[in-house]
């Protein structure tokens, strides 16, 4: 996107000013040369009107073509239109009849055939002044510009006379407008492959850091971030680092302060357990031995708090191999019966897929799902299991029946020591990203609600 936004921001004012100036530059030129074929059109039309005698074609009548003097006058237009490079020179009363054609098209009193469309123009010429039409296309397909000049009897302007030339030149201009959109497109294709690869070599830091921000949103602390160069977005990545390391380091020294504490505490309360069990057997009442019972219950939920946390805090350094996720899967259902107790539960696994992994963290990992499922459903019920291949990765969606979780606690269930279980430490779900993580894998929430909660783990194919 970032890339997309940048090259677009780079392409788009050079392909406006690359547009702007070849209109801009087509624009001008064809309005120089309209403007220099109408100066050139009105001269010729004026020469030609010195030329003609306005007294004598004012006397053709219909018939008069045939006439060695119409014939003569013709054959000097003619010869005057060809030494100019004119395609026709015409001589016409006020009101539009023909008295003199080069071309030998209209005869003599046929309506000017473009009276209509040049008649501003040709009452300009009858005022006085040389005028010219706009440019208009032949029935050859080609552009034609005509001048118009007055034709003088003495005092008077006895009539009109028109030249028409070729536009061709300016066609020239539209031939050259497409060439200059031609050399734009082909430099916009240039640009756009050169903004791409100045966009893809400034946009791949960036990339860079947002992977990383995912994977240490994703709680996966152990890739470094790479920071190279010295601008901007490398000393944001510096900063990045140093900031991974500092939360590694501090994370590192709390689960070094909480083993350490975990340690003291193992040692009184094995005294405690201890006394207590001499105690109970010892009693001599009842009620005695009943509270003897009462503080090695406690004192064993000590025990237990503890070891969680020891094993939070422990170091994890995966061993990875091939394990078979079917097999992991069966160990765990066969050590959660003891959890089980009298309620009917079922565990159902579709697929197989091999992965590459600690097998013991693995086992972990699934142990802690399963009790996760069993734990959420008070009256027992169905948990399925699906294995399936996603590139280098075997996906496992782990499904219960359970009362689902609240859509305010799933941003907080990977935390640790968050949990909403009246016996809960909040440290089984925290294990099992860590150990996820440690093994260049994922733990996600897919879905949750009062009809059951669906995890999935995905971890590193075990290739062949």
């Amino acid at each position: 996107m970032i890339r997309r936004r940048l090259l677009w921001a780079m392409l788009a004012p050079l392909l406006l000013v690359l547009l702007a100036a070849g209109f801009y530059l087509q624009y001008r030129l064809g309005e120089a040369l309209e403007r220099e074929l109408s100066g050139k059109l009105q001269a010729l039309s004026a020469a030609v009107a010195q030329d003609v005698d306005a007294e004598l074609v004012a006397l053709f009548n219909p018939g008069d073509e045939e006439t060695r003097v119409f014939r003569n006058m013709r054959s000097r237009l003619l010869e005057l239109a060809q030494v100019t490079d004119l395609q026709r020179i015409m001589v016409f009363a006020p009101d539009g009849g023909v008295w003199l054609d080069s071309a030998g098209e209209a005869p003599i009193a046929s309506v000017y055939v473009r009276l209509g469309s040049d008649r501003r123009e040709i009452y300009q010429a009858l005022d006085g002044r040389a005028a010219s039409s706009t440019l208009f296309r032949g029935s050859d397909g080609r552009l034609w510009k005509s001048a118009y000049a007055p034709l003088r009897h003495g005092d008077r302007i006895s009539g009109v006379v028109m030249v028409e030339g070729s536009a061709q030149s300016l066609q020239l201009v539209r031939q050259m407008q497409r060439t200059l959109l031609q050399i734009g497109l082909f430099a916009a294709a240039a640009a756009a492959v050169l903004a791409w690869l100045l966009a893809a070599h400034m946009t791949r830091p960036l990339a860079q850091l947002r992977t990383a921000a995912v994977k240490i949103g994703a709680g996966n602390l152990q890739d470094p971030i790479p920071a190279k160069g010295r601008d901007e977005v490398a000393f944001l990545g510096r900063t990045m680092e140093e900031m991974r390391q500092a939360v590694l380091t501090r994370i590192e020294q709390q689960k070094a302060m909480l083993a350490g504490v975990a340690h003291e505490i193992r040692n009184p309360l094995a005294g405690i357990e201890l006394f207590a069990g001499l105690v109970q057997d010892e009693a001599e009442s009842a009620a005695m031995k009943q509270k003897a019972e009462r503080i090695l219950k406690e004192t064993r939920n000590l025990k237990a708090l503890v070891q969680h946390f020891l094993e939070y805090a422990r170091p994890i350094e995966p061993k990875p191999q091939r394990c078979a996720v079917a097999a992991a899967w069966q160990a765990c259902c066969e050590l959660l019966q003891a959890e089980i107790g009298q309620r009917p539960f079922s565990f159902q696994l579709q697929g197989q897929g091999d992965v590459r992994v600690d097998p013991l963290q693995l086992q972990q990992m699934l142990f802690n799902l399963l009790l996760n499922g069993v734990q959420s459903m008070d009256k027992g019920g169905a948990i399925s299991g699906r294995v399936g291949t996603e590139g280098d990765f075997v996906s496992l969606e782990i499904a219960d029946q359970g009362h689902g979780i609240p859509e305010n606690d799933q941003p907080h269930i990977f935390e640790p020591f968050f949990s909403r279980k009246e016996n809960g430490m909040g440290l089984g779900l925290a294990m099992v990203r860590n150990l996820a993580v440690a093994n260049r894998g994922e733990i996600v929430l897919l879905s949750s609600s009062c009809e059951g909660s669906t995890f999935r783990l995905c971890l590193p194919l075990a290739h062949e």
